[in-house]
């Protein structure tokens, strides 16, 4: 199947060989030959530099090798993975998830590197059918989360019992080790062996009490952060950061959610292993659970980030008419940083698109001086106006009929002026 050359008039369009893509919502496996993936990877690290592609576990690779022999008619395809939805133009809308599309030379833009069509190739004449497809995307949006997760996660074992007994989320029980145990039954079922009932039943359990713990992490996290009052003096709001900090426990929640939300991710996926292996005529259900889970989990976690880092910016750092109160700016340098790296994390580790830092910091001497010097240039500048406005009335009152405005007279016509020369008359 080729694509047609669809292009937009002012690109130009770069040449390239086949790629196959699984498109989902949350990001694109991309499956060809090694030499096409390394030309890919080169231009897109030059196109967008910072958006890393993703070397799959060994069982998603084996799978998308075996999509992409079918779709490419080829030996031996690699695949990468690349989270959000940079790759597609804005005239060349994404695919429905799970489906396999397919790019030929003439369909990318040379100056942005986007997809500018999408020529599909029906699920049906791959192998393994639609299914087989829909579950290989959700899996590598599953796994890439997870890898996320695990590059950005910080150690804090000594701490987990007091965030679960402050979030009521004491059901997760022993977080680390249960993570533990998904990680090694995963990596049996990625390495080939299969996952028996009796593996699967030390497991299932897991699932609800990790989407209950998650639940609870994040609303623990939402309520401290709601405890922000941005219109609160500077002493009030350095002790609820300081609150937030050390009581709530905020930065500790945030990596501990990290932590239950991967565990939950690598249970998603023994889910549809299980699911695949022992019941496949319910494996679009589990495919579809699945997509709902990260999908929620993602638009929860946007605004809890979102939430928090717009009440930091308005709320932990001094205002100009605060600059006398020392302590408070101390106390907002203390924990505002820590608190504003610990986001940071999170909004990397789960892959969020939201706004920026507005560099917020304390203002200071200098600041309020500045403000002070340019308020009285104002105010002169207004008082010199009005007081010349007030003469010009003053003169005004006393002489109705004068030129207060300092414009020259006009000469008295011939008729009103009384020199006879002027007027041309001679005397006698």
């Amino acid at each position: 199947m080729r694509s047609q050359d669809i292009s937009e008039p002012s690109e130009s369009i770069t040449q390239e060989r086949e790629l196959a893509v699984v498109a989902d919502e949350f990001g694109a496996l991309l499956i060809g030959d090694e030499t096409v993936i390394e030309e890919f990877e080169k231009k897109w690290a030059i196109i967008q530099p910072g958006a890393a592609l993703v070397v799959p576990d060994q069982r998603i690779g084996i799978a998308a090798q075996g999509i992409g022999s079918s779709a490419l008619r080829r030996a031996r395809p690699i695949s990468r993975y690349l989270a959000g939805d940079g790759l597609w133009s804005e005239n060349s809308p994404r695919p429905a998830p799970g489906t396999v599309v397919t790019y030929h030379a003439t369909t990318r833009s040379a100056s942005s590197g986007r997809i500018l069509s999408n020529p599909q190739i029906l699920p049906q004449s791959v192998a393994g059918g639609p299914f087989a497809v829909a579950m290989l995307a959700v899996e590598a949006a599953l796994a890439q989360q997870t890898q996320l997760i695990e590059a950005r996660l910080d150690q804090i074992e000594d701490k987990v019992d007091d965030v679960l007994r402050l979030a009521s989320a004491q059901r997760l029980g022993d977080v680390y080790g249960h993570r533990r145990i998904l990680q090694r039954r995963l990596k049996d079922v990625s390495d080939g062996n299969v996952l028996t009932d009796t593996d699967w039943s030390s497991i299932a359990s897991l699932g609800a009490d990790l989407e209950v713990g998650v639940e609870r992490l994040r609303f623990h996290a939402m309520q401290v952060v709601t405890q922000l009052n941005p219109q609160d003096t500077a002493d009030e709001r350095a002790e609820q950061l300081k609150a937030a900090v050390k009581k709530g426990r905020l930065r500790e929640t945030l990596s501990l959610l990290l932590i239950a939300q991967q565990s939950l991710y690598i249970w998603q996926r023994l889910r549809l292993e299980r699911i695949r292996s022992t019941e496949p005529q319910y494996l679009h259900q589990a495919v579809d659970s699945a997509r709902s889970t990260l999908k929620e989990h993602a638009e929860a976690d946007r605004e809890l980030a979102e939430t928090l880092r717009r009440l930091l910016d308005r709320h932990a750092a001094l205002r100009i008419s605060e600059v006398h109160r020392v302590f408070s700016g101390r106390a907002f340098d203390r924990y505002r940083v820590p608190l504003t790296e610990a986001l940071d994390h999170f909004v990397e580790a789960r892959a969020l698109q939201i706004e920026s830092w507005s560099n917020t910091e304390n203002a200071r001497l200098k600041d309020a001086y500045a403000v002070a010097r340019e308020r009285t240039r104002a105010i002169t500048k207004s008082s010199r106006q009005q007081a010349a406005r007030g003469i010009a009335g003053l003169a005004r009152f006393v002489e109705p009929n004068s030129d207060t405005d300092g414009s020259s007279h006009e000469e008295p016509s011939a008729e009103q002026n009384p020199d006879p020369s002027v007027r041309g008359e001679t005397a006698g």
